[in-house]
């Protein structure tokens, strides 16, 4: 790991500089994103909510651009930056989806139009305002699964962190000799631990709360009982 982050891994390791160590980070966030849409679709599934489960930003639509915007950045990091897929493969990753959205705005106003009467609208309005709010559904699906994906990479940083502290510390104790040295180290390794004990308690506390939990955890208004050993049935 100390290698990979001065880029000096050598050829045949897995982790040989930097970029590796941010891709690991970046795959682990995929899976753990990944998951948390996996139970938000057997929530929903569960409560029968079938309109939501197709085009809620965390339902299959979501999803759907979600997984063909993982497969569009890897296309373009495997060819240096420099092509994209063909426009059929874009259309179907993200287009239709995105298209497919627009249909849930049109509905919930349609359907609700059923159940009480309401003052003719606008047309022209109506249309602006569907329009508007699945712009904005975009917006949020495209930069919200962007930012919780990039969140991960602060675990990868706290781990070159970590390193160039060591390494800072070792340089250190190099220019002293004796019991200088070894107290160097002794202070060195108990800083660092914890620095790294708080800032990655803090980090994962972080990501669980907002890139996992938010993605299928929803307020009810129900207090929350933990199940322990004073608990009566």
């Amino acid at each position: 790991f100390h290698n990979a982050v001065f880029g000096h891994a050598g050829e045949g390791k897995q982790r040989r500089d930097v970029f590796d160590i941010l891709s690991i980070a970046i795959y682990f966030g995929i899976t753990v994103i990944a998951l948390g849409l996996l139970f938000n679709w057997v929530n929903i599934i569960r409560a029968r909510k079938w309109l939501t489960l197709v085009f809620d930003k965390g339902g299959i639509l979501g999803g759907w651009i979600y997984a063909g915007g993982i497969y569009i950045a890897s296309y373009a990091i495997a060819h240096d930056y420099k092509e994209l897929p063909e426009g059929r493969t874009l259309w179907l990753l993200v287009g239709v989806p995105s298209l497919l959205l627009f249909v849930k705005e049109p509905y919930h106003y349609l359907r609700q139009a059923r159940h009480r009467a309401e003052r003719k609208v606008n047309p022209v309005f109506a249309l602006i305002n569907f329009l508007m709010k699945w712009l904005v559904e975009l917006l949020e699906i495209f930069s919200g699964y962007l930012s919780n994906t990039l969140s991960f990479m602060r675990v990868a940083g706290l781990g070159i962190a970590h390193v160039c502290l060591m390494v800072s510390f070792f340089a250190l104790a190099e220019m002293t000799s004796g019991l200088w040295s070894v107290l160097v180290l002794i202070a060195g390794n108990v800083l660092v631990i914890a620095l790294e004990g708080l800032s990655a308690g803090i980090q994962a506390l972080r990501l669980n709360y907002y890139e996992f939990f938010t993605k299928f955890f929803h307020g009810t208004g129900t207090l929350y009982t933990p199940i322990s050993l004073a608990s009566k049935v």
